[in-house]
C-alpha cells in the first residue's frame, strides 16, 4: 500500500544559501538590506539587487537569534518573494527560502 505523503512545494521547502548581503543601518539600529550576492553552481558570483522589504521579524529557534527579512527582488527577469535569515550570533546571512 502506498503511503500519501503532504510535502511542500520545493519552492517553499528552505535552501539555506549563503549569501554576502550589502544592507544599510538607520541611527536606531534597523537594518534595510539593500542587495546580495550570491555563488552559482558553476562558480560565478551573481549579484541581485532588493526591491523592497516586505516585513521584519526576529525568530528565536531553539536559542538561535535571527532576524528574518521578507524582501522582493527581481532575479532573471522574475519578480519573486525570498526569506532571509540573519544569525546575530555569527553575523551570517542565507536565503532560507523562495516564496514565490
Amino acid at each position: 500500500m502506498k503511503e500519501d505523503r503532504h510535502t511542500e512545494p520545493e519552492e517553499l521547502q528552505p535552501v539555506n544559501i549563503p549569501v554576502q548581503m550589502f544592507c544599510a543601518v538607520d541611527r536606531t539600529g534597523v537594518i534595510t538590506p539593500l542587495q546580495f550576492r550570491y555563488e552559482l553552481p558553476e562558480h560565478k558570483v551573481e549579484l541581485v539587487k532588493i526591491e523592497k522589504t516586505l516585513s521584519r521579524d526576529e525568530k528565536n529557534y531553539v536559542g538561535i537569534r535571527e532576524k528574518q527579512y521578507i524582501c522582493s527582488v527581481v532575479m532573471d527577469g522574475c519578480r519573486r518573494l525570498l526569506e532571509f535569515r540573519y544569525d546575530v550570533e555569527s553575523q551570517r546571512w542565507r536565503i532560507f527560502q523562495f516564496l514565490s
